[in-house]
């Protein structure tokens, strides 16, 4: 009666070794299985977006062996108008006008003539926009 029994056997040491062991060997694995599996979800979701692009791709490609939509679509994106029909374009008051005319140059309408020519001149001697680095 004298020995006092330890708190911890050896065979509860060894159990416990095998258990730490099994976790870290099962751990690497895991985590592979877990990453490719968020992955696979992603991968699959995005499968489900091309998809779903696809099919509306193809409903606009059949609206385009429709010779009316063909039409609708050169009126309103080209500006192109039928025989007979006269094209206008609405330019909104708010819009605000160029300070420039075509090409860069000073307005046609402002100032006395020799006030123009000398904008002219002014306008000449810079070097337009896109040639500049």
């Amino acid at each position: 009666m004298g020995g006092s029994r330890p708190s911890v056997t050896g065979r509860a040491a060894v159990l416990t070794l095998v258990l730490a062991i099994l976790m870290v060997s099962y751990a690497y694995p895991l985590r592979t299985w877990y990453e490719q599996h968020n992955e696979r979800s992603a991968l699959e979701q995005e499968a489900a977006e091309l998809r779903e692009m696809v099919d509306q791709l193809e409903t606009e490609l059949e609206l385009w062996d429709d010779p009316a939509y063909v039409a609708i679509q050169a009126r309103q994106r080209l500006g192109y108008v039928m025989p007979g029909e006269q094209g206008f374009v609405v330019i909104h008051p708010e819009a605000e006008e160029d300070e420039t005319g075509p090409e860069g140059l000073p307005p046609v309408g402002d100032g006395a003539w020799h006030e123009r020519l000398w904008a002219s001149v002014l306008a000449a001697d810079e070097p337009p926009e896109e040639d500049l680095p």
